[in-house]
């Protein structure tokens, strides 16, 4: 099994689409280990469904999708409510305590066959993943960083970066899933965010009751 402990960029991009007014942007960049990552979104599969996908030419392909009226909104990144991951062919269960008063206990709670994983948030623009150990095999954390806020015009321009930084000994998946939450949005995990969310929720619940779903 390939490993990973270098550290590595994303750079931010933004391409138009013919078939998609909003354009796609992410992220993109080479590990040294792992080759070629990308990060790419919103994909729109369906009227109230936005899909993230994670590619490379060592990891797997990892899906982030979103379903719910809530996209119909106008997203432009999956959110953590209604959301569904897999890595390749297997789903990933996810669980997080919503009212949760620190990062930690708001951390999202993620397992993918053996491996159970935790995101939590450091900051607005910064988090982590961690894969707890287990049969024999080291626990490992990986920290993300972005280098500044998501306009579009920063985006485009490829000045943004993600700075991925290892402790441990990372594998493939490892590296898959954390570059994948930065194409999900993580406010929920943040103090500010997750206040935010509980009045988003109301809402949200409200729209539903009223279009019968």
């Amino acid at each position: 099994m390939q490993t990973v402990t270098k550290p590595f960029r994303l750079n931010s991009f933004r391409n138009r689409h013919p078939e998609h007014v909003a354009g796609f942007e992410g992220w993109r960049g080479t590990s040294p280990e792992l080759g070629e990552i990308s990060v790419t979104y919103p994909f729109r599969t369906g009227e109230e469904e936005i899909r993230s996908i994670v590619r490379g030419e060592k990891v797997p392909t990892v899906l982030y999708d979103t379903k719910g009226l809530h996209v119909a909104a106008g997203l432009l990144m999956p959110t953590l409510n209604r959301g569904t991951l897999r890595v390749g062919e297997d789903e990933v269960t996810m669980s997080r305590n919503r009212l949760g008063v620190t990062e930690q206990s708001r951390a999202l709670h993620l397992t993918h066959g053996e491996d159970k994983y935790r995101l939590w948030a450091i900051s607005r623009l910064h988090y982590a993943l961690a894969r707890e150990p287990s049969e024999g095999r080291p626990g490992v954390a990986i920290q993300v960083e972005q280098s500044g806020k998501s306009t579009l015009r920063a985006m485009k321009s490829g000045r943004l970066h993600l700075a991925f930084t290892i402790e441990g000994l990372a594998e493939p998946t490892d590296i898959a899933l954390a570059a994948m939450f930065s194409g999900v949005d993580r406010a929920n995990l943040t103090t500010g965010g997750s206040i935010r969310a509980l009045f988003t929720r109301g809402r949200d619940q409200a729209m539903e009751i009223a279009w019968g779903t």
